[in-house]
């Protein structure tokens, strides 16, 4: 091998290891712009679940004023799905507008739109508890419209909520609900 073909050869290996490290170079940039990107997807996220909250707040405010009971009160929800049931048209759209606020938060958690982290740090206890107190009039409404998939985003939801507290037996639990798994 001539000396011309042994410098040719190396220039060639050269070359190769300059690619090489150019290729390594770019791929480590390009998963660097991935992780940067999927943490910001991530931040958006968080952050339009709790704009989402935080708007919602002002909605059940509103509904509270119209008449929705508090979320812990069984009695007065008691009362209110029984009004609903019996045919009284305005709590049927009160209850209604009340759990799609809800159904929404549901939908948005199911489509990576919202952090189901921070909506169960948030809410998961009353979201549990919404679905506990109100199952009885959702599932009248499936069976009324013969559609099975009303509201199932919330059950949905709900489902996925880590439980808060459980109620000791014998003791006094005042007006709380249980926060066990949602009743099926």
């Amino acid at each position: 091998m001539t000396s011309y073909e042994r410098w040719s050869l190396i220039a060639s290996f050269g070359s190769l290891l300059i690619g090489v490290v150019a290729f390594g170079a770019v791929a480590w940039q390009l998963l660097m712009l991935s992780r940067g990107t999927s943490q910001d997807h991530d931040r958006r996220r968080k952050q339009a679940t709790m704009e989402y909250l935080t708007a919602n707040m002002d909605r059940r405010k509103a509904l509270f004023d119209e008449g929705i009971p508090h979320e812990r009160d069984h009695r007065a929800i008691a009362a209110l799905v029984n009004l609903s049931l019996s045919g009284d048209d305005p709590a049927t759209k009160l209850v209604a507008s009340y759990l799609t606020t809800f159904n929404f938060l549901a939908v948005g958690a199911q489509t990576d739109a919202f952090d189901r982290n921070v909506i169960n740090e948030a809410w998961g206890g009353l979201i549990i508890s919404v679905w506990n107190n109100y199952r009885p009039w959702v599932e009248e409404q499936r069976r009324r419209h013969s559609e099975p998939r009303v509201w199932e985003n919330l059950e949905w939801l709900a489902g996925k909520m880590t439980p808060r507290r459980t109620i000791v037996p014998g003791s006094d639990a005042g007006n709380l609900p249980p926060q066990g798994r949602p009743a099926r």
